[in-house]
């Protein structure tokens, strides 16, 4: 069998998605539970909310204080870094009987994935060797790795795991994730050697931003439909419809996945300024399509929701990655933070201000004002749009990256 080593480039692609498979689904295990908790615990909407978007309330700060460091302390350090604070975390979820170590446990989640996430998508995009673009094969393995987390944690639920026990295959599945950190540069990259991708040079400030700014619209969106899903859709479906098994909230995120899945792959040739711009849009869309369909009971209509929500965010997540991998050429990992940290607003910040609006009135009223709070960045979207980087990139890309970036980045954006 084929050792796997930082130097074995296909290697470390699926090293990297099995990770970020593990890491984001220990993260996300908590999501098959919010019902349980509220029943058990007596938590409201809003701590539902609460207890969702307090994740990046560490996971934020960590990303700007040490979304570079991949670069200058190599990636497998900073990715077991962030494995162990994960770890930590679910193991605080073990013996969880409260709000307050939910929420303490959500906090050390959150520095797990600030460390970890950006040096995997780097990692991921530049060594990626598949039929369809690295920025939609990323969009597959993040939908598989929220997906993953709560239904195995519903299921073990169902078996008898109870609010605690039900953890344990999640947080053995992450101990035995230590075996893939080999796969993971153990410093920065050198041109060629090992079998390390070519050293690139780094792209403008003027130009990464215009690529960034766009990214982080369609992202901010494509995550608030996902995180919805993931944290008040169980709640939502309970409360209007009487659904009260947790494996009925985490079948409702994964058809959400698979839809995100089938999405990536069926459009995987869409350029990503489409993507980025169309993405949001459709998502918005999906979201009053679930209102109006929890409102009238009609899960006929909840089901196209669902399905238009996912494929959406498979889109609109496969644009921006696609944006963030040319534009980041030289320090991937350090854009991809900065990405992460958008997107990771958009994970929190939605689902925060749904809960403490439904605790107040109603769900349905919650996801109204989140659903046009969206429909607005979505509508700014096409304006962040500049030809300037499509333009700069064209005329400059074989002189600041290598031939065969250039003439990939040509291909996706179908410009020049």
């Amino acid at each position: 069998m084929q050792r796997l080593t930082a130097g074995t480039l296909p290697l470390r692609a699926f090293a990297a998605a099995a990770m970020l498979i593990v890491l984001t689904s220990n993260s996300t295990a908590t999501s098959a539970l919010f019902v349980p908790y509220r029943s058990a615990w007596g938590l409201s909407a809003a701590d539902i909310g609460l207890a969702f978007a307090v994740y990046v309330g560490s996971l934020i700060p960590v990303l700007l204080l040490f979304g570079g460091f991949a670069e200058r302390f190599g990636r497998r350090a900073v990715v077991a870094t962030g494995l162990a604070f994960m770890l930590a975390g679910t193991a605080l979820l073990l013996g969880a009987h409260g709000l307050a170590v939910l929420l303490a446990a959500r906090l050390v989640q959150g520095i797990g994935a600030a460390f970890a996430v950006g040096a995997i998508s780097a990692t991921f995009t530049e060594h990626w060797r598949g039929p369809i673009p690295a920025g939609q094969a990323l969009t597959v393995a993040t939908a598989l790795a929220l997906a993953f987390g709560p239904v195995l944690t519903a299921i073990a639920y169902d078996l008898g795991g109870g609010t605690n026990a039900s953890y344990l295959p999640i947080f053995a599945l992450g101990l035995a994730a230590v075996v893939l950190l080999p796969a993971f540069a153990g410093r920065r990259l050198a041109t060629g050697r090992n079998g390390d991708a070519p050293a690139e040079a780094v792209l403008p400030a003027d130009v990464v931003w215009w690529g960034l700014r766009f990214a982080m619209a369609a992202i901010f969106v494509a995550w608030a439909g996902t995180a919805l899903y993931l944290s008040l859709v169980p709640a939502y479906l309970a409360s209007a419809l009487h659904a009260v098994n947790p494996l009925v909230g985490a079948l409702a995120f994964l058809g959400l996945e698979i839809a995100t899945v089938g999405a990536s792959i069926a459009l995987s040739k869409l350029s990503p300024h489409a993507g980025g711009i169309w993405g949001p849009v459709a998502t918005v869309v999906g979201l009053a399509l679930l209102v109006a369909g929890t409102s009238a009971n009609a899960w006929s209509l909840i089901i196209v929701a669902t399905i238009v929500v996912g494929g959406a965010v498979g889109v609109a997540s496969g644009a921006a990655y696609a944006v963030v991998a040319r534009v980041g050429s030289g320090q991937r990992a350090r854009v991809f933070s900065r990405l992460l940290i958008v997107a990771y607003a958009g994970y929190s910040l939605p689902a925060l201000l749904t809960g403490i609006v439904a605790a107040r009135t109603s769900f349905d009223v919650g996801f109204i004002v989140v659903t046009a709070t969206l429909g607005l960045v979505a509508a700014a979207t096409p304006f962040l749009r500049e030809r300037s980087l499509e333009e700069h990139l064209c005329h400059h890309a074989l002189v600041l990256v290598t031939e065969d970036v250039a003439m990939e980045y040509r291909q996706a954006t179908n410009v020049c």
